[in-house]
């Protein structure tokens, strides 16, 4: 059906999909803001939180932070199996900086030291570790962390880290035993949901890019779905999706607010 439905509204792509090049990302201010910091804390070099909820586009931060870097500058470490063990966990590490894992924790917790170092002093090369859903990781993996950012007796930023998760991980920092990361934190980045008037951008704005018109959806369809969304961009995603579905299936021109009302309703 995505075929039909493509050529009826005359477009070259689905435009709410998450298959969307870095490039095309969309520049909210909210999502700017939030990019900005994330920026700083990079050259700053410190630990950072990015918090939010579930679809608020904290994925889309990181993969905006990763295409702004310099490539011989900064190398991006990724991890998003958090809730794991902590072997598990130095193994994804191992992985993520190119290194073999081992058996033994305390082992790769030294190789994983060493190549930060070597990528610092050798290559130039300032490396970002950004842990998603940062709010299932463990309190042992949270109080590793402190120790992975400790070089030269505390005297040398080597690593920048960027937790990102839902507002679960903040309430953590409130255990004594993760006093020391709670006071290594530099940035907190609290990505809020879209406004109204930043939904009906985003809607319109990813309807052009795949060359249909911004009249596509109706004004009062788009206020709908920011309603219903909360200004949530992946369950804008998924309500306009669906919309546009039963304004094809109805044969409408445009997508109208009973066909985003019929999509809540379900």
């Amino acid at each position: 059906m995505n075929k039909e439905l493509l050529s009826y509204f005359n477009l070259s792509a689905l435009p709410f999909t998450k298959e969307i090049p870095v490039e095309k990302l969309l520049q909210l201010p909210t999502v700017l803001k939030a990019v900005r910091t994330s920026r700083l804390l990079v050259e700053t070099r410190g630990i950072g939180v990015l918090i939010g909820e579930s679809g608020a586009g904290k994925s889309c931060i990181i993969r905006l932070l990763d295409s702004d870097l310099n490539p011989g500058l900064n190398k991006l470490v990724y991890i998003c199996h958090s809730s794991i063990g902590i072997l598990e966990f130095y193994s994804h590490l191992c992985a993520g900086f190119g290194l073999e894992a081992k058996r033994q924790r305390a082992a790769m917790f030294l190789s994983v030291k060493e190549r930060i170092l070597s990528l610092n002093r050798s290559s130039g090369i300032h490396p970002v570790l950004a842990i998603d859903d940062a709010h299932l990781l463990c309190t042992e993996i949270l109080q590793e962390i402190r120790l992975l950012t400790n070089f030269e007796i505390d005297s040398y930023n080597a690593l920048t880290v960027l937790l990102c998760g839902q507002e679960t991980l903040t309430r953590k920092f409130g255990l004594s035993v993760l006093e020391p990361l709670a006071n290594s934190i530099t940035f907190t980045i609290q990505l809020v949901n879209l406004a109204k008037e930043e939904s009906c951008s985003y809607i319109e704005q990813r309807i052009n890019q795949v060359g249909g018109s911004s009249t596509l959806f109706t004004k009062n369809a788009m206020a709908l779905t920011h309603q219903a969304s909360g200004g949530i961009m992946r369950n804008i995603n998924t309500i306009a999706q669906a919309a546009m579905v039963k304004a094809f299936l109805a044969k409408s021109p445009q997508v109208e607010v009973e066909h985003v009302q019929s999509v809540i309703e379900r």
